[in-house]
C-alpha cells in the first residue's frame, strides 16, 4: 500500500459482515400474572404505624422476628425491594437484619 492509500472505512462495516439478529419472538414473562404468598398481608402493614399492636403482632407471627425488630422490619417494608422478590417475606428478613446491623440493634 502506497502513503495516501487507505482503505474505505466504509467498505469495513458491509451488511453482510457478523451474524444477523434473530426475528424478534413473541414476549412471555418469565412470571406469572399471580402475586407471591404473603402479598397482600405485607400490603396491609405497610399501612400501619410502626408502634401498632397489630403491627408488632404481624412482626412476629407472619414475618417470624422479634418484636424489638419492629423498627427495622418497618424501614425495610419501606425500602418495597419485597414487591419485585420471588420471596417477599426472605426479602423483608433480610433487610430487617442489615438495618438492625445498620442502627446496631441487637439481631
Amino acid at each position: 500500500m502506497k502513503f495516501g492509500e487507505t482503505k474505505n472505512p466504509r467498505k469495513q462495516f458491509t451488511t453482510s459482515r457478523g451474524p444477523t439478529g434473530t426475528p424478534q419472538k413473541d414476549y412471555v414473562p418469565a412470571r406469572s400474572g399471580r402475586k407471591p404468598p404473603f402479598h397482600a398481608e405485607i400490603e396491609v402493614a405497610s399501612n400501619l404505624p410502626d408502634d401498632s399492636p397489630e403491627f408488632r403482632t404481624f412482626v412476629r407471627e407472619v414475618v417470624s422476628m422479634p418484636e424489638h425488630m419492629a423498627s427495622s422490619v418497618a424501614a425495610a417494608i419501606r425500602q418495597q425491594k419485597w414487591k419485585i422478590s420471588p420471596n417477599p417475606l426472605a426479602s423483608i428478613r433480610t433487610a430487617a437484619h442489615q438495618e438492625a446491623r445498620r442502627n446496631l440493634l441487637p439481631t
